[in-house]
């Protein structure tokens, strides 16, 4: 019985307190001006469908890589479920086996935060790639192709978001942009 009632009871208020937001209460104090509506915000996550690379004994995916995609080879593509299943759940989507055409040197997160002399401070910051969300475990990156790495605080009036908290900072690593088909030589 108490059931039934706690259900009748949240389903007649839960559409109530949803208008709360737009309807004035009488019995608060009203200064005349209608109440602002709550902004509507998606968070960004950073789940992707994408396949595992495998560099050498890197794993990295397409996402977290700073490398000329024109550098790339693929050598072999693994689809099977059953060989996948073997790999665990990080290759679900498929592996591929990658090796570079030209064979520079790869950085990891720590040691490319090395070469631009991160302070440690804001080491402790979530990492974003050209404002987008990288997974930090799998970054790897060719030096060259970054331009720098600034300390920023996303546009508070978006409605994606990548935090609820509209004051976080993040480490975000802005790369060299291929040029646009748009443009002419």
């Amino acid at each position: 019985m108490r059931k039934v009632l706690a259900v009748i009871i949240l389903v007649t208020l839960g559409p109530v307190t949803g208008w709360s937001q737009f309807l004035s209460d009488p019995l608060l104090p009203s200064s005349g001006a209608r109440p602002k509506p709550m902004p509507r915000l998606a968070v960004v996550t950073t789940g992707s469908h994408e396949p595992l690379l495998l560099l050498g004994s890197q794993k990295t995916d397409f996402a977290s890589m700073v490398v000329d995609p024109k550098e790339i080879k693929v050598v072999k593509a693994y689809k099977d479920s059953a060989i996948l299943a073997n790999m665990g759940y990080e290759a679900r989507h498929g592996v591929l086996l990658i090796e570079l055409k030209s064979k520079k040197p790869l950085l990891n997160l720590e040691h490319v935060l090395d070469y631009f002399e991160v302070p440690p401070t804001q080491r402790q910051l979530r990492v974003l790639l050209n404002r987008q969300p990288v997974n930090e475990s799998r970054f790897l990156a060719d030096v060259k192709r970054i331009v720098k790495i600034e300390v920023i605080t996303l546009d508070k009036i978006s409605p994606y978001r990548i935090s609820w908290d509209e004051n976080e900072q993040f480490l975000n690593i802005v790369t060299v942009q291929p040029p646009s088909q748009n443009s002419k030589p």
